[in-house]
């Protein structure tokens, strides 16, 4: 009799112990992975995806701040659904690629999903409340998009023999704003967004005067001869300036970007006074400058 009692027992015990052992293999299914954004390295509030359809975007934001979240050049959003549209304001830009996104309500998690003519992206929306000091870093200002087939479309345009360097910073919003700048020593390519205005390239020498250069365009990138530390690209008024990290950051002269001149015989103009070098663009290169792409 206390032997059936005992092995009974054993046998409930058994069976309760493989239940939990189900029960934690089940729990070991498929994980759902979120893609958490990459930070620019020149500013922690700016971040970056490398856009894959079958992602979901986690985006950590705060109350009383505004996120833009920006998709490709000449991308048109055609519609938004949100799970908590109360805790939420979202907004469609006038730009129709840059969508505006900002917290009402404390703790707030909701999905969000955006449809363009081109692509289908999904979020997962946090609200982590008011930021608090030392949380700076996880701040989102801006959240920009990369798309992988520009990327590989560009870095075979400069399959040569040689090292290639890809270290520039961008100043400047301009529609022809370079999607990725990179050298192989011989050249230097400038990548365009899709359906970009093709602008002047000019190259700043040491003494600060501008260069206009030739170019030619090699599918969605323009590429020019030789390499230089500083580039300008205009269009008009409109101008980007470009150039390579590690010299901006070394360098303690500034250059500035003039209005566009009036044409000269030589192609070639004073970027800007010595003396008024301390506000040119390669200060904003410094603060606020970003890798292209």
């Amino acid at each position: 009799m206390i032997f059936k009692q005992k092995f009974r027992g054993f046998v409930m015990f058994f069976k309760r112990l493989l239940i939990l052992l189900c029960a934690g293999f089940c729990l070991v299914g498929p994980v759902q992975a979120e893609q958490t954004p990459i930070a620019s390295q020149t500013d922690s509030r700016i971040k970056r995806y490398v856009y894959d359809e079958n992602n979901v975007y986690r985006l950590d934001l705060y109350l009383k701040s505004i996120t833009a979240v920006q998709f490709d050049t000449g991308e048109v959003v055609e519609s938004i659904i949100i799970g908590d549209s109360a805790s939420w304001e979202i907004t469609k830009l006038n730009a129709g690629n840059v969508v505006s996104i900002k917290p009402i309500v404390p703790n707030a998690l909701t999905n969000m999903t955006v449809y363009t003519d081109r692509r289908v992206y999904t979020f997962e929306l946090h609200c982590a409340g008011e930021i608090e000091p030392g949380e700076v870093a996880r701040q989102s200002f801006r959240t920009i998009f990369s798309y992988p087939g520009e990327e590989a479309e560009f870095d075979e345009s400069l399959a040569v023999d040689g090292p290639v360097d890809n270290n520039y910073l961008v100043s400047g919003f301009a529609p022809f704003r370079p999607i990725a700048v990179q050298d192989n020593t011989l050249q230097t390519t400038f990548l365009l967004p899709k359906g970009a205005p093709r602008p002047a390239i000019f190259k700043v020498g040491p003494d600060k005067s501008e260069e206009l250069v030739n170019s030619r365009t090699d599918g969605g990138s323009i590429v020019v001869d030789g390499t230089s530390d500083y580039w300008v690209l205009r269009i008009g008024d409109e101008s980007v300036c470009i150039g390579k990290a590690g010299v901006i950051r070394q360098s303690k002269a500034v250059v500035r970007a003039a209005p566009a001149p009036h044409p000269r015989k030589a192609g070639a103009h004073k970027s800007q006074a010595a003396g008024e070098s301390d506000a040119g663009f390669f200060t904003k290169l410094l603060r606020g400058g970003r890798h292209a792409g």
